[in-house]
C-alpha cells in the first residue's frame, strides 16, 4: 500500500499484486483513484476557512484557493512569511508542538493578509501520516473569527457603556431635583427670578438625559441605514454648524465651516449623518471646553466636508482643545473614551463609529495633548448596508462543485 498527498489530503492506495492479469484491476484503481483526487480537491477548495498544509521546514507544500488568496502562497513559501509576515518561526508554535507528539492542537492566531489586514482566527491543526504512520506534515485550518471578535468587544464595552450611563443619569436627576426644588420654591414665593432659574436647570438637565438616551437606543438595536439619493452632505455640516453656533456664542468658542464649491450629492442617511457630526462637535466643543491650557484667548471648532481623488466624501472635524494624551491614543476606538472624565460616558464616538461602519466608511484621528484633535470620517462614494454587503458572496465559491 502507498500513500498520497492530494490537496492536502492523505490517500491511500492499495498496489495490486503479481505483474499479469491484473490491468483491468489497474484500470480501475486509477478511475476511483481519479475520482478521488477530483472530489477532495473540490472539497479542499470550496472550504471557506484557510486551509494549509506544511512540512516540518515549515514550508508550505499544499493550500486551498482561500489562502492563496489572501495570503498570496507560493508551494514550499514558508508559512509564517506568509500569513504572519515574520522574519522567523512563531512562538509557541502549534504545528510544531504537533509535528513532535502528533496531538492536534487550537488556538486564536492573528493573521496578516497580502494588503497588510489583520484577520482573527482560531487555528486547529491535524497531523497526516503515512503507511508506517510516521507523521510527514501538518495540516493547519484557520476559522476567521474576526466579526464574533468585533461582537465580543462590542458587547463588553456596551456593558460598561450602560454602566457610565445610568452612573451619569443619576447625577443628571440630582440636576433635576435641585431645578424642581428651584422652581417650586420660587412658585411658592412667587418669585419669577426663581421659576426661571429652576426651570432653565430642569430644561438643561432634561436634554442631557434625553441625548444619552437616544445614543443609547441608536447603539444597542441593530439597524438598516435608510440610505436617500441626492443627499447634500455639506447641507447636513451647515445644519449642524448653524445648530450649535448660537449655542456657543457665549462660552467664547467659535464653530467655523468650509465647505468648498461645487457641492456634491450622493446616496447616505441624513439622518445618521446628521447624528454623526453632532456627536463629533459635541465632542470637539466638550474638549474645548474641559481644555485646563491658561495661555489660549479662545476656542475654536473647524468643520469641513469635501470629495477626495476617489469620490469618497470626506468629513473633517477639528478642535484646538485638550487634544488626546498619548497614553489614551489606543483606547478612543477601542473602549468607551470621553474627554469629560467622571462627566461622559463615552458613548458619542461609538455611534460616529458606528455610523461610518454601516456606510462602509472609516473614522481616524490626529491628536496632540494641549493642540487639539482632528477626526476624519471617509464615506465611500456607493454605500452598501451592512446586509448587502455580508450577501455579497465570491463567485468561485458560490460555483464551487462538490460532485
Amino acid at each position: 500500500m502507498s500513500a498520497l498527498l492530494i490537496a492536502g489530503w492523505l490517500i491511500f492506495v492499495q498496489r495490486p499484486e503479481g505483474n499479469g492479469g491484473n490491468n483491468g484491476r489497474v484500470r480501475d484503481l486509477r478511475q476511483e483513484l481519479d475520482v478521488s483526487r477530483r472530489r477532495y480537491e473540490r472539497l479542499f477548495t470550496a472550504v471557506p476557512d484557510f486551509i494549509c498544509v506544511l512540512d516540518r521546514e515549515h514550508n508550505i507544500l499544499e493550500a486551498n484557493d482561500t489562502y492563496r488568496r489572501e495570503f498570496g502562497a507560493d508551494d514550499r513559501s514558508l508559512c509564517y512569511e506568509v500569513c504572519k509576515r515574520r522574519t522567523s518561526t512563531c512562538p509557541n508554535c502549534v504545528v510544531d508542538a504537533t509535528f513532535a507528539d502528533g496531538a492536534s492542537r487550537a488556538q486564536e492566531e492573528v493573521l496578516v493578509t497580502r494588503n497588510g489586514e489583520h484577520i482573527n482566527t482560531l487555528v486547529h491543526t491535524q497531523p497526516i501520516f503515512d503507511e508506517d504512520l510516521n507523521i510527514i506534515a501538518v495540516m493547519e485550518v484557520f476559522t476567521d473569527v474576526t466579526e464574533i471578535k468585533r461582537l465580543q468587544r462590542q458587547l463588553a464595552l456596551t456593558g460598561r457603556a450602560m454602566a457610565g450611563a445610568a452612573h451619569r443619569i443619576k447625577n443628571i436627576l440630582m440636576g433635576l431635583e435641585g431645578g424642581i426644588f428651584i422652581v417650586n420654591d420660587g412658585l411658592e414665593e412667587d418669585n419669577r427670578d426663581a421659576i426661571d432659574e429652576g426651570w432653565e436647570m430642569v430644561e438643561r438637565n432634561v436634554n442631557r438625559v434625553t441625548a444619552i438616551v437616544k445614543d443609547l437606543l441608536f447603539t444597542a438595536k441593530e439597524r438598516e441605514p435608510e440610505f436617500s439619493d441626492d443627499v447634500c452632505p455639506q447641507e447636513i455640516l451647515l445644519e449642524v454648524r448653524d445648530l450649535y453656533a448660537d449655542r456657543m456664542a457665549d462660552e467664547d468658542i467659535e464653530i467655523c465651516a468650509d465647505v468648498p464649491l461645487p457641492h456634491h450629492r450622493g446616496t447616505f442617511d441624513p439622518e445618521a449623518i446628521h447624528n454623526l457630526m453632532c456627536n463629533l462637535v459635541g465632542n470637539s466643543i466638550d474638549a474645548c471646553r474641559f481644555d485646563p491650557s491658561e495661555h489660549k484667548r479662545d476656542h475654536r471648532v473647524d468643520l469641513r466636508c469635501s470629495q477626495d481623488g476617489n469620490g469618497n466624501t470626506v468629513f473633517e472635524v477639528k478642535d484646538n482643545g485638550a487634544g488626546i494624551p498619548e497614553d489614551l491614543n489606543r483606547k478612543v476606538f477601542h473602549e468607551f473614551f470621553s474627554s469629560k472624565g467622571t462627566e461622559g460616558t463615552g458613548i458619542g464616538l461609538l455611534v460616529v463609529q458606528k455610523v461610518a461602519e454601516e456606510h462602509g466608511g472609516t473614522v481616524t484621528f490626529t491628536s496632540k495633548p494641549g493642540e487639539g484633535t482632528t477626526f476624519v470620517v471617509t464615506i465611500p462614494s456607493n454605500p452598501r448596508t451592512p446586509s448587502q454587503r455580508r450577501a455579497t458572496i465570491d463567485p468561485a465559491q458560490s460555483n464551487a462543485q462538490l460532485n
